[in-house]
């Protein structure tokens, strides 16, 4: 198999609690098997709960916006440009701070699938 390319308005968004997500590359459209990639774009204000990927490492990439990256370890700014990488099996929430825009990140995860499929 030769490389994929995927433009990113060939991909529809999703609904979920804190915005829209959007998969570019996963097990579930392209077949990959150590890797996922989303767009998503959290709503303005809203912060996505604490939460944690016991086997999966995962890194956020701001392309717009500003907000925090919250672990147990504090709070830490992010906006565009900033990277975070999110160890397997942390407790971690993003939160948008702008009340008047969204906050929209690259999201990859690896591997694709936690155990049991999600």
């Amino acid at each position: 198999m030769g490389s994929i390319v995927v433009r990113e308005d060939e991909r529809e968004f999703i609904r979920v609690d804190w915005g829209k997500t959007k998969s570019l590359f996963g097990p579930e459209n392209i077949g990959t098997k150590y890797l996922k990639i989303n767009i998503t774009e959290y709503a303005p204000g809203t912060e996505h709960a604490l939460h944690r990927h016991p086997d999966q490492e995962e890194v956020i990439y701001i392309l717009e916006g500003e907000g925090i990256s919250r672990t147990k370890a504090g709070d830490q700014p992010i906006s565009a440009g900033a990277f975070v990488f999110v160890p397997a099996d942390t407790d971690h929430a993003t939160i948008n701070l702008l009340r008047d825009k969204p906050m929209k990140a690259i999201i990859i995860k690896s591997p694709p699938q936690e155990k049991g499929g999600r």
